[in-house]
């Protein structure tokens, strides 16, 4: 069990059935939020007892967070707020959100940045809904962002929100295309004037790393974002989402206003630029644990693919 605990989060089978997704989609067509949001009390109770590696990795993590040791009620919690995220995901998909209270926030500089004519680089993390924070475009003057997904991870979930809104699936740059084709792809919608979104704060398996302290511990940050955006000079907005359970907050600031690693100092440079994401990162979880869901070892060393496939 304690390898189990330890693995990396590509490793870890999706939770859930194909029949139980679409049930639970039938419930929030048919009876809304509320209800939905009432019927994964017990759904929860039971990924509760059946996802063991995920209970000791949201202790661990909310231990560290909270700075006090945690119980059984906060490990259920912070599933319960995962699970009513996800749910929500239903409601932005087919444009049903209105029901939702989502407040944006942003920093000085962010509106002018983002709507200055410049491609550039949204860093976004596994922090409240993601679809939450892609509305993001519409609040930006119709903002084109295309967003950097690994489809193949929850893939059961993924292929339903696709058939629901397929348009929108087809903005998706698919993470798990050839190094390559991916990076063609990203090249391709900045030089067209698009932003790309990243989730900054979870790395795949082979993925280029650098450490940054989180939470009073040095943790793996991908390092493929701030790169990118250096071949471009282009600028990047942090996009924090905030979560209770019930209202969303999502906070934009600047990150950079334009990359630009200088040779001698690429490395230095490079590390302030991860370390200043991972700072901002921290700022916002500890301002919203709950709503932080990254539940495996988050400060585990990056594996080689040779590693996953033994199942290290």
């Amino acid at each position: 069990m304690k390898k189990e605990a330890k693995a990396h989060w590509q490793a870890r089978p999706e939770a859930g059935s194909s029949a139980g997704l679409k049930i639970l989609l039938f419930i929030a067509r048919l009876c809304g939020r509320r209800v939905l949001h009432l019927i994964l009390v017990p759904v929860t109770g039971y990924f509760y007892l059946t996802r063991r590696p995920e209970r000791h990795a949201s202790a661990d993590f909310l231990t560290k967070a909270t700075g006090r040791d945690v119980g059984r009620r906060d490990v259920y919690r912070h599933m319960l707020t995962f699970a009513r995220a996800t749910a929500d995901r239903f409601f932005f998909i087919v444009d049903q959100a209105d029901d939702i209270p989502i407040t944006f926030e942003a920093h000085e500089g962010v509106v002018e940045l983002a709507e200055s004519g410049r491609s550039g680089i949204f860093l976004a993390a596994h922090l409240g809904s993601f679809e939450a924070a892609r509305i993001i475009g519409p609040q930006l003057r119709g903002l084109n962002l295309r967003i950097v997904l690994e489809k193949a991870v929850n893939q059961r979930l993924v292929s339903l929100l696709e058939d629901l809104q397929p348009d929108l699936f087809n903005s998706i740059i698919d993470a798990s295309q050839d190094s390559v084709a991916l990076g063609l792809a990203i090249g391709e919608a900045l030089k067209g004037g698009d932003w790309v979104g990243f989730l900054a704060d979870r790395h795949r398996v082979g993925d280029r790393t650098m450490n940054a302290n989180f939470l009073g511990s040095p943790a793996p940050f991908p390092t493929g974002p701030y790169l990118i955006a250096n071949l471009f000079n282009a600028p990047i907005i942090g996009a924090f989402c905030h979560f209770d359970g019930q209202q969303y907050v999502v906070h934009l600031e600047i990150i950079s206003k334009g990359v630009s690693l200088a040779r001698k100092t690429r490395q230095a440079d490079l590390a302030k630029l991860v370390s200043h994401y991972s700072s901002r990162l921290e700022h916002h979880v500890l301002a919203s644990p709950m709503a932080w869901f990254n539940f495996y070892d988050f400060w585990q060393p990056p594996q080689r693919p040779s590693d996953q496939a033994r199942g290290k």
